[in-house]
């Protein structure tokens, strides 16, 4: 059996949000069940782009200070680390506020690098991965998201935010072997998970953001902090806490299909406060990326049947993020204009990621309206 614990917690003023860490730490015996004297911490927030906390794109730098206080109180050394997808480290670090996070909890805070070879869980679709040196070396590792939904994944929690721990470049090439098919994604997810094996997640869902995430959707209050030793069951307690369609998170369906879980999810313990607590009033985005048919059609399924992204060019500020990021580079820009070989683009959605100012869009295929209709 494993625990998750629900916490109701208002807002990020320091001493409300230390007494409400501490009451989500206490089902699960305490910060000093996880991490030792003279351990190492690695704390891996979500830091998705140089974004302020009040836009919710990145983990509030107080949910992290407030962490790594408890970390030091249990006498482990806490390092905050992770690997931003496009802007530079040191200005995401400064932006997002984590910057003065470290500064006062007096720890070192670092971009995630040096890739190095992991072994893979059993059942895994890839015979190696690399992920960044320090989340291998940690003594243990606290996964630290924030809640958001997802435009290909429906939500991004403390699963899919280890994925920081692939460095910064070789997301891309992560995107292009996976492509269309979000299972084939999840899955990889899952093994990243596997190969990090956090001892600990804690969810920053005071607020967090809704509709079209991770960066272009709106910013929302759901008043939650949550914490489990099980990544995995705290992402899936926390959907089911807040009316998300399991069947449509493809990391449950991913986590069915290995045996990891019982579609009740019976093996999981709610402790905290109730779930009816929490209010269910939030948008989810439409999947836009399927892959579902024959390869032999993928060239048809591309062009007519699946989402496609489209530029709003009126909205664009010519920032070229779009077109770095792209794993495909199937994307150029002149001037504020962008163009895209949907010949070679793989519908990864990075380029709508990334864009500062939501002017990229998708125009839906007929198939994702369909599927999205019956509730794939």
């Amino acid at each position: 059996m494993s625990r998750v614990s629900l916490i109701r917690q208002t807002g990020y003023q320091e001493s409300g949000l230390s007494q409400a860490l501490t009451a989500a730490m206490e089902p699960l015996g305490g910060m000093e069940r996880f991490v030792k004297p003279g351990q190492t911490v690695l704390l891996k927030p979500n830091l998705l782009d140089a974004a302020a906390p009040d836009k919710c794109h990145t983990t509030h730098p107080a949910v992290v200070r407030a962490v790594g206080a408890l970390v030091q109180q249990a006498g482990g050394k806490p390092i905050i680390g992770d690997s931003p997808a496009i802007d530079p480290f040191k200005k995401v670090a400064r932006v997002s506020g984590m910057a003065d996070a470290a500064r006062e909890l007096g720890v070192d805070l670092v971009e995630l690098r040096h890739p190095t070879p992991a072994k893979p869980p059993e059942g895994s679709l890839y015979a190696s991965l690399e992920i960044a040196r320090l989340a291998l070396e940690a003594d243990v590792v606290i996964t630290l998201p924030k809640l958001k939904t997802h435009g290909q994944m429906l939500m991004t929690l403390a699963v899919k935010n280890l994925f920081g721990c692939i460095v910064a470049q070789r997301k891309a090439a992560w995107h292009h072997q996976t492509g269309l098919d979000r299972m084939v994604f999840a899955s990889l997810l899952m093994d990243i998970y596997g190969a990090v094996g956090p001892g600990l997640a804690i969810l920053d869902g005071i607020w967090g953001m809704d509709g079209r995430g991770p960066s272009n959707g709106n910013p929302k209050h759901f008043g939650m902090l949550a914490a489990s030793a099980n990544a995995l069951h705290l992402d899936l307690a926390v959907c089911r806490t807040l009316g998300v369609p399991l069947k449509r998170l493809p990391l449950y369906r991913v986590a069915l299909e290995r045996g990891m879980i019982s579609q009740d999810l019976g093996q999981i313990e709610l402790a905290g406060d109730a779930p009816d607590s929490f209010s269910r009033d939030f948008d989810l985005p439409k999947l836009d990326t399927m892959h579902i048919l024959p390869s032999w059609i993928d060239s048809l399924a591309r062009h007519h049947l699946v989402a496609k992204p489209v530029q709003i060019e009126e909205d664009c500020e010519g920032c070229l993020k779009c077109m770095r990021i792209c794993p495909a580079k199937c994307l150029s820009l002149e001037g504020k204009k962008a163009s895209f070989d949907y010949d070679a683009c793989i519908r990864c959605y990075c380029c709508q990621e990334v864009c500062p100012q939501n002017a990229i869009r998708f125009k839906q295929g007929l198939l994702v309206r369909i599927l999205n209709l019956l509730g794939r």
